[in-house]
């Protein structure tokens, strides 16, 4: 079923999990994701970041996001990632998306506001819900220094934008880490503190088991994870090719569905997302 970012983060921002937010760049991923959602009977989040515009055109990809999301037995929110500008997210909007992301970290901080509210003012209007995010998460191999979210901004932002999901940067990066980061989870406890909204975490492959579940019981309640899907899909297809030199393309097709399903198995097991893999009754995740 079709459903808003809001929706699917309020749960799990009471009972701390997280949902996975997948970044989807073909049928096959979209299946996989959904096969494993519905096995574990989980919500989920597909989403199209804008850098994945040239190979996956938002107009194309949206369609399909939408119909498999109707058609689906768990909760899905359609989602557009690190909208570049407010006129990509109004693009998203009038596509259907149920939640959209400006991504103003490397603007000024008042730049950030300002456009940020714009387009939560129009999002809401059309019933659509609003991550922005806060500092500057890196890339992989860059020094992150001193790029943290600032508590005391993060409190101001959320209150003069009217945001629904903040997503922090707290030493995490995008893409595929050649070191393993060492996050900040003091840093996001005193964030989540002082804003009660859903945190996000961005760059979500690549991270530590301990600091996952770190995070999302300390007010992570969305994570997002792209990098991971498309290697594995790459290592199953080389596999295949390397023992089957003629295969043709619809059997590759399964093999990038079934690649899809395991990764996104694996993570909605690891952010506890799951009902069928809840804690017993009166046990605790704080």
């Amino acid at each position: 079923m079709l459903v808003t970012l809001s929706e699917i983060l309020k749960d799990a921002n009471e009972r701390h999990y997280a949902v996975g937010a997948f970044n989807c760049l073909s049928l096959e991923n979209v299946m996989g994701a959904l096969e494993a959602a519905e096995d574990l009977r989980s919500p989920i989040i597909l989403q199209l970041a804008e850098v994945q515009f040239p190979e996956a055109p938002m107009e194309l990809m949206a369609p399909l996001y939408l119909e498999a999301a109707k058609r689906s037995s768990v909760p899905v929110c359609v989602h557009l990632d690190h909208g570049q500008s407010l006129e990509t997210c109004v693009r998203a909007i009038r596509l259907g998306f149920t939640s959209v992301m400006f991504d103003g970290a490397a603007l000024p901080f008042e730049e950030n506001v300002g456009i940020t509210s714009e387009v939560t003012r129009i999002a809401k209007a059309a019933g659509v819900d609003v991550e922005a995010e806060l500092g500057k998460v890196g890339n992989s191999g860059v020094d992150t220094a001193d790029v943290f979210t600032d508590v005391d901004e993060s409190v101001r932002f959320v209150q003069k934008t009217g945001i629904d999901a903040l997503a922090v940067a707290i030493g995490n990066l995008h893409g595929h880490y050649v070191h393993t980061p060492q996050l900040n989870i003091k840093r996001l406890i005193e964030i989540h503190e002082a804003n009660r909204l859903p945190l996000v975490l961005h760059g979500g492959s690549g991270t530590s088991e301990e600091d996952f579940k770190a995070c999302i019981h300390n007010g992570i309640c969305k994570i997002n994870v792209a990098t991971a899907i498309q290697r594995r899909i790459m290592k199953h297809i080389q596999e295949r090719l390397a023992q089957k030199p003629d295969e043709e393309y619809v059997p590759l097709k399964q093999v990038m569905i079934d690649a899809s399903r395991e990764v996104v198995t694996e993570h909605i097991q690891l952010f506890e997302s799951s009902p069928l893999l809840a804690p017993p009754t009166g046990s605790t995740n704080n």
